[in-house]
């Protein structure tokens, strides 16, 4: 589970400012909290089974159209796999129902999907194929033609 530094909350602030705790589980999603300097507890935010974790009011994107995305506006229009998972997580672009980040296996198999949008080259680069528009509707997987 990837946590952010500013999810650490000492437990002593949920019985001193628990208002801290319930802002930093709304900022990211979860507040661990800490005892003796270690995790001992998990915040999350309960979402219902309708409730997407993209940003309210974003649409909430599939996770080819996040790496048409990020890869359309990345120099050469190729990243890494794991840095292009970091960043489509880093930018809530694509979140797992769990909240987690996609990782770079998923980013590489959407690659063998969506052949006709992306390319994987050597060293887990992903590049985006130059004839694609970013900006285009969903597309159809490539085993589905």
């Amino acid at each position: 589970m990837d946590v952010k530094i500013d999810s650490l909350v000492p437990c002593h602030v949920l019985q001193t400012d628990p208002e801290r705790v319930f802002s930093t589980v709304e900022r990211n999603g979860i507040a661990v909290l800490l005892k003796d300097n270690k995790p001992a507890y998990i915040v999350l935010k309960y979402k219902t089974h309708g409730d997407k974790p993209a940003s309210p009011g974003k649409r909430s994107l599939t996770l080819h159209e996040a790496m048409k995305l990020v890869l359309s506006e990345a120099p050469g229009r190729t990243m890494h796999a794991s840095k292009l998972a970091d960043e489509i997580y880093d930018r809530k672009l694509y979140v797992q129902r769990d909240g987690g980040k996609a990782s770079y296996m998923q980013i590489r198999a959407r690659c063998t999907h969506y052949k006709h949008l992306f390319e994987a080259l050597p060293g887990n680069y992903i590049k985006l194929k130059d004839d694609v528009d970013s900006h285009a509707g969903e597309s159809v997987p490539a085993n589905a033609e």
